[in-house]
């Protein structure tokens, strides 16, 4: 990741359920006054895909660097183990809904996985281990977007992503994607 990322400006690690998954913060990724947060250690368990095949998953999250780091890091934490317990990785379009603010005065209750974009195109799959490891970029939205996403499919969310271009990396964002 650092390859990719730069240095590592933060870490946190949770325990709670023996298996260590860390979060770790990036400052200035993918572009100043960001800050990219990314999972390791989910990748030590085989997640199930739709087809029958598995593969290795690591998540990415970018936010303001404004945003309260430690508040970040437990919901990405929450969000590894969401996968953990299930047993199944994030798809390309998937809605992760929390029906709630994601961090405390959030205006984004759920979260759309997604190809890690606005990276080096390196970032998106490590081959090096069997199954390979693919990272999924999980953009937070809104309620409402997570309802347009269900009526007309993810391809229309992410061309009404570029053509709209709200700042996902606001977490209190009032800018929603429309119709």
């Amino acid at each position: 990741m650092e390859r990719f990322l730069g240095t590592i400006s933060e870490g946190w690690s949770d325990d709670v359920t023996g298996k260590f998954t860390k979060v770790l913060r990036f400052d200035d990724q993918p572009e100043n006054g960001i800050s990219t947060y990314a999972t390791l250690g989910l990748s030590e368990d085989e997640l199930d895909l739709r087809n029958g095949r598995t593969v290795r998953q690591e998540l990415l999250l970018s936010v303001h660097a404004s945003l309260p780091n430690n508040e970040i890091a437990s919901f990405l934490h929450c969000c590894a183990e969401r996968l953990k317990e299930r047993g199944r990785a994030a798809l390309r379009g998937e809605v992760i809904d929390f029906r709630c603010p994601l961090v405390d005065g959030a205006t984004v209750s759920a979260v759309y996985a997604t190809n890690p974009t606005p990276f080096d195109d390196g970032l998106a799959e490590f081959s090096n281990v069997s199954p390979p490891v693919i990272f999924a970029l999980l953009v937070p939205i809104t309620a409402k977007e997570v309802s347009l996403i269900g009526i007309h499919g993810w391809n229309w969310f992410e061309n009404s992503l570029e053509a709209q271009n709200p700042d996902i990396w606001d977490f209190k964002r009032d800018q929603e994607i429309t119709e």
